[in-house]
């Protein structure tokens, strides 16, 4: 008689043992035109293992548009949550290295232009 026996892996969701020790800083700047925007959210990888393939989710208020991109691929959509991923020439973000995610666009006047929510591959980001 053969016996056969199996284990069972766990892994935590959003993480993976190449990324287990990334961490995440940002800052956001840009200049607020009363109907319109230019921003620039910097994303800085504080942990220890590099960030492959790295991604950026963050949301935006309502009523702000995002009409133009640059330094990064953004996803098709313009408002609300948004995800931008990595730049052909940065596929990775190694240990304290950082990233610019620029947007330009249109809001509502009074509205201000704030980025919350803050994740580099699912990690939350401080500011």
């Amino acid at each position: 008689m053969i016996a056969l026996t199996t284990t069972a892996a766990t892994a935590e969701v959003g993480s993976s043992p190449a990324q287990a020790a990334v961490g995440c800083h940002y800052q956001h700047t840009g200049t607020d035109f009363g109907f319109g925007f230019t921003a620039v959210l910097t994303v800085t990888n504080t942990g220890s293992d590099p960030a492959n393939g790295w991604w950026v989710e963050f949301d935006l208020p309502a009523g702000v548009v995002i009409e133009t991109t640059h330094s990064a691929r953004f996803s098709p959509a313009r408002s609300g949550h948004i995800q931008a991923n990595a730049p052909v020439w940065l596929p990775n973000l190694a240990p304290g290295a950082s990233a610019n995610v620029g947007f330009n666009g249109s809001k509502p006047v009074g509205t201000s232009l704030v980025v919350s929510n803050v994740t580099l591959n699912d990690v939350p980001c401080t500011n």
